[in-house]
């Protein structure tokens, strides 16, 4: 799984990013096993706003777009309740498919 990561108004050191894309993947890698390499790519777009982390995730899978907007004052916090956010909406997505 690729995680684009994209940081605006702040700056995410290389450690931390690692962290961030280890931390998706190994929770969505697991979800994604029957798609393809090409296509699970995420963008993960990280905007500082005052004293808050406004935090945006896209992934396009094929008929479910993920399309995630929060708001924390946490930066990992957020990005963790991001990523279970995501997760929920796989699994139901998933979930869908198996019952056709």
């Amino acid at each position: 799984m690729q995680i684009l990561i994209n940081a605006q108004k702040i700056s995410i050191t290389d450690k931390f990013k690692d962290k961030i894309t280890k931390k998706f993947e190994q929770s969505l890698e697991k979800l994604l096993t029957n798609y393809q390499p090409d296509l699970k790519v995420a963008s993960l777009s990280i905007e500082k706003s005052g004293s808050v982390f406004q935090i945006k995730f896209d992934m396009n899978l094929p008929a479910c777009p993920i399309n995630i907007k929060d708001e924390h004052k946490i930066l990992l916090d957020g990005l963790l309740r991001v990523r279970d956010t995501a997760k929920r909406q796989i699994k139901k997505h998933l979930e869908k498919l198996r019952s056709h």
